[in-house]
Parts: C-alpha cells; sequence; structure tokens
C-alpha cells in the first residue's frame, strides 16, 4: 500500500508543551485540507501512550483516508521499534512534525523533518550526558540525511545554516500557526474590546525557573517597575522554579506580596491570565518561534521581549522590544511611558491584533502538504 507515514507521538501527550500544540494543530488542519487524491496516511504513535490519552486527539483529525497505527516499545521507540516497521513496510515518505526521523532508516525512504528551534546550540551547559550522546548519535545525523527540513522562522533556518552546515535550499521556512488555539478560535477573539488600564496592573511570565527562560531578568524589570508605579502591580509567574538559584530566590524574596507563583498552568488557566494581564514578561534569551507572544497579542495583552532572542520576527511591531543589557531602572521608565499613554497602549494591542493575522493553521497545513506530496512524487518519479 502507498502511504505516506506520519510520528504522531506528539499528538497523544497529557501535557503539551509548544512543539506538542503544534503537532496537534498541524496535523488537525492537515488532515482537514488532505484531498481525495492524495495518498492514504497513517498516523504512528506508542501504544501505552495511545491509551492513557484523551481519545478526541485522534478524533479531531476528521478524515478516513488517515488511520492511527499503534506500535507496541517503550525504549528508543522512534529509533528502534518505529524504524523497524517501515523497514519493512516503506512508506512513501515519513513526516516527523515534533522528532527526527530514525537515523537508520533506508535511503530509500524520504522523510521530512520540523524543527522548532535550537535551544541546546545556545545553551549547550545546559544540557545532560544523555541529551548530548542522544544528539550526536541521534538527532545531527538524522537531521543531515532528512530529504527536506521544515522551520518554523527564518531564524530557526539561519541557525540549522550556523550551527550544522545544513544546506539553505533544503530548508523551508513555515510559519507556524497562532499558537494553541485553532483558527475558528482566534478568529473569534478579533472582535474583542480592547483592555483599558486600570489601577492595578498586572504582569504575567511564562516558562518557569529554566535558565533559557531568563525569569532573573523578568523579575529585575517588574520589581524596578513596582517601585516607580505609583500604582498596584501583580507579577503572576506560571511554570517550575525547581533549578535552583541564589539571584533567582533572592528577587523573588524581594517583592513577595506582588510575586504570585502559579506552578504548572493549563492552557485553560494560561488564557485566563493572559485576559487579566497588561503585559507579558517575555524575556527568554532564545525561541525558534514563540506561540505565548501571539496569544498574549491574541488577548490584547502586549509581549515584552529582549532583543536577540528571535521572538521579534514572530511579534511583529505590537510587542515593546528591550536591551538586555539595559538597567532596570531604564526598562521600568520605557514600560511606564507605555502605561501612561493609554493611546501608545492601544496603539501597541492593535498592532498585537494585526500581526496574529499573518498566521493560520490551515495555511500552515496547507504549506506543509505541498511539500509532503512534492518529496513523496519526485521519489516515484
Amino acid at each position: 500500500m502507498d502511504y505516506i507515514a506520519i510520528n504522531a507521538t506528539a499528538l497523544f501527550k497529557s501535557r503539551k508543551t509548544g512543539v506538542e500544540w503544534y503537532s496537534f494543530q498541524l496535523l488537525k488542519y492537515l488532515s482537514r485540507v488532505w484531498q481525495r487524491g492524495d495518498p492514504k496516511v497513517v498516523l504512528f504513535a506508542p501504544q501505552n501512550l495511545i491509551k492513557r490519552s484523551n481519545p478526541h486527539n485522534f478524533m479531531a483529525l476528521k478524515n478516513p483516508r488517515w488511520r492511527l497505527k499503534p506500535l507496541k516499545g517503550k525504549y528508543f521507540w522512534t529509533q528502534r521499534v518505529l524504524r523497524n516497521f517501515l523497514r519493512r513496510r516503506p512508506p512513501l515518505l515519513l513526516l516527523s512534525p515534533s522528532y527526527v526521523a530514525p537515523v537508520f532508516l533506508k535511503k530509500s525512504i524520504p522523510t521530512l523533518t520540523v524543527v522548532h528551534g535550537l535551544e541546546g546550540e545556545y545553551f549547550p551547559e545546559v544540557k545532560s550526558a544523555q541529551k548530548t550522546i542522544s544528539e550526536y548519535v541521534f538527532y545531527l545525523p538524522a537531521l543531515k540525511k532528512t530529504t527536506k527540513i521544515i522551520a518554523v522562522s527564518k531564524h530557526t533556518q539561519e541557525d540549522l545554516v550556523h550551527f550544522f552546515g545544513l544546506p539553505r535550499e533544503r530548508i523551508s521556512v513555515v510559519l507556524s500557526g497562532p499558537g494553541t488555539l485553532d483558527d475558528a478560535q482566534v478568529k473569534a477573539l478579533e472582535s474583542q474590546p480592547p483592555r483599558k488600564n486600570k489601577k492595578v496592573f498586572n504582569f504575567l511570565f511564562v516558562g518557569g525557573g529554566e535558565e533559557r527562560k531568563n525569569l532573573e531578568t523578568g523579575l529585575r524589570i517588574f520589581n524596578a517597575f513596582q517601585k516607580q508605579c505609583r500604582q498596584q502591580c501583580r507579577l503572576f509567574v506560571s511554570g517550575s522554579l525547581k533549578r535552583k538559584s541564589k539571584i533567582l530566590e533572592r528577587l523573588l524574596k524581594e517583592n513577595p506580596q506582588n510575586i504570585i507563583k502559579l506552578g504548572y498552568v493549563s492552557e485553560t488557566a494560561k488564557i485566563k491570565y493572559l485576559k487579566k494581564c497588561h503585559f507579558l514578561l517575555y524575556p527568554s534569551f532564545y525561541e525558534g518561534f514563540g506561540f505565548p507572544v501571539l496569544e498574549a497579542q491574541m488577548f490584547n495583552t502586549v509581549p515584552v521581549i529582549i532583543k536577540g532572542s528571535g521572538v521579534a520576527e514572530i511579534g511583529g511591531q505590537g510587542i515593546i522590544e528591550v536591551n538586555p543589557a539595559s538597567q532596570e531602572q531604564k526598562l521600568a521608565v520605557e514600560l511606564l511611558k507605555v502605561t501612561n499613554s493609554p493611546a501608545g497602549y492601544r496603539r501597541l494591542q492593535e498592532l498585537g491584533r494585526q500581526n496574529v493575522q499573518k498566521y493560520s493553521w490551515r495555511r500552515c497545513a496547507e504549506e506543509v502538504r505541498k511539500i509532503l506530496l512534492n518529496c513523496s512524487h519526485k521519489d516515484n518519479q
């Protein structure tokens, strides 16, 4: 049987990060734009993961020509279990929307891999020995052998060329959709009125204490802003704070009455906080894409990012971009200028809403479909 194989492991993860949400929305819309004359599609995922997941994850893929194939096995599932099955029943092509393809797959099977970012190349000190070995044994060889790579941003494309020496012509930039919400949900938000400045200024930080997410800078900016602002301010911090850092602990204790630690936050809860926050503090040192920035703009929350992180490409003009080398007091003054100017704040909100309109899951899926069909047809010529 001629078919296209998709590694759908991320579709069935219960706690989804940005990569898993990308896979879920991409596959949902890809199944919708798939046409009658296109090849059949088989989704592969670990059997134990499918049993524990929400059945709606697969039911969302409304296409009778798409079917699910559970494969037994736990360890090195992609590199061992999936590889062995595809060797026995070769597909026209293998799509990996969240994980690299098996390294020792037959050369006759084309592969298409989506790359979301290269955080490990910017922060090698946070890698474990296991991750380092995995990168050199599986990740790098698989990327170098893959037929075509989809990068979610131009920033990621340039990183692939710079760090791995991959030819630019093998990398297609396909912009992601607008985050965890689908196109219909985003469309429904366009008519909501812009948030007005109130007596309490609320900030949201997303990402927890991971070094790359740079909570330290976020806390410094907030604490400096709180000291200079005449109104009450609150900072909601989502994500795990397991990483031990004396600086981080000191900054959290500096303003405890106005800093609320939320821990893990579901997507529903995150939306609730975005609706009532004026600013999203997102000073991450590096992001391959950055869903939170677009999600903030959907809800009229203004993102604050740092220069050089790669997020400016995604956020467009509806952001506040600060220099991380500047003093916290200077950064706080920049934010105060925005809060003291209702017209300026509304302008940023409007630019943010306009920016989100550039992103569409359907458009993303249509571009991916064209690449899939092109790669599979070339192989048969």
